[in-house]
C-alpha cells in the first residue's frame, strides 16, 4: 500500500490535523471517528474539498490544560485518507479514516480556520533488512498465540499472514496490547501501554528498529505468561 500512496506537496505544506488523546493512527489501520466538535466538523468539510487527507497526532500528556488551544502533540504521527463520510441528523459526522503514511511536523501554520494546520514531511517506509530478527518476532508471536482464546488466536494468525511486512508490523503494534498481558517495559508510563507501544512503533526510524521494539515487547509478554502459568504445559517441556 505504501508504494501506491501519492501525497501532493500541497497536502504536506498545509495538513489539517485532528489531535486525539487516546488514539495512534497507524498505517494500514482503519479508524472510525464520531465527529461533533465545531472545529472538527469544519475540518471534515475542508478535507472533503481537498483530497480527504487528515493528520491524527497523539496529544502529549498534560493536553487537558490547553485542549481548546494548541496543546503539544507527538511530532511523528499517521495521516489518514477519508474512506467514508456520513452526516447524521443531529449535525455530527461519522467518518472512517484509513492510515496511509506517517509524517513528521516541520512547522505549525498560523490559520484563520478553527482547526490546526501543519507543514509536515513524509517519512520513508522501507522493508526490514534483518530477516533473522523478523523470524524470531514471528516465532514469539506464534508462541503467544497458543495462550489466546480462539478469536484472538485467529486474529493474530491473520495479522502474521499480511503479505506486506511493513503493514504487518504496524498491525502487530495495533493488537499486541490486547493479549491480556502488559509488557513490563511499558508499565508505569504517563499513558497507556497501548498508546506507548503504538507511538514508539511510529517513531521508529527504520523497520528493523520497529521489529526490535516489538520483539522486546513480545519477549516480555512471553516471560510474563510463563511466570503466570498461562502457557499450555506442552510448551514448557
Amino acid at each position: 500500500m505504501f508504494d501506491d500512496v501519492d501525497m501532493e506537496a500541497e497536502v504536506l505544506a498545509a495538513l489539517p490535523i485532528f489531535p486525539l488523546p487516546n488514539v495512534v493512527l497507524l498505517p494500514g489501520i482503519v479508524l472510525p471517528l464520531n465527529v461533533f466538535e465545531p472545529r472538527y466538523l469544519d475540518l471534515v468539510d475542508h478535507a472533503l474539498e481537498r483530497g480527504g487527507h487528515v493528520g491524527v497526532p497523539l496529544l502529549q500528556p498534560g493536553y487537558d490544560r490547553s485542549y481548546d488551544g494548541r496543546p503539544s502533540i507527538e511530532p511523528v504521527f499517521g495521516v489518514g485518507r477519508l474512506l467514508s463520510h456520513q452526516r447524521l441528523p443531529d449535525g455530527r459526522r461519522f467518518i472512517r479514516l484509513e492510515g496511509v503514511r506517517r509524517v513528521r511536523v516541520l512547522n505549525e501554520l498560523p490559520s484563520a480556520a478553527r482547526f490546526r494546520e501543519l507543514e509536515v514531511e513524509l517519512l520513508p517506509e522501507e522493508q526490514p533488512e534483518d530477516d533473522g530478527q523478523l523470524e524470531i518476532l514471528k516465532a514469539q508471536l506464534e508462541r503467544i498465540s497458543r495462550s489466546l482464546a480462539g478469536d484472538d488466536q485467529q486474529l493474530l494468525h491473520s495479522v502474521l499472514s499480511i503479505p506486506d511486512t511493513r503493514v504487518m508490523l504496524y498491525a502487530i503494534a495495533a493488537i499486541i496490547p490486547t493479549f491480556g498481558c502488559v509488557p513490563s517495559n511499558v508499565e508505569g508510563r504517563a499513558r497507556s501501554p497501548l498508546l506507548e507501544i503504538q507511538q514508539r512503533c511510529l517513531d521508529a526510524s527504520t523497520a528493523d528498529q520497529r521489529v526490535r521494539w516489538l520483539l522486546e515487547c513480545s519477549a516480555t509478554i512471553c516471560a510474563e505468561l510463563h511466570d503466570s502459568g498461562r502457557f499450555p504445559r506442552t510448551m514448557l517441556n
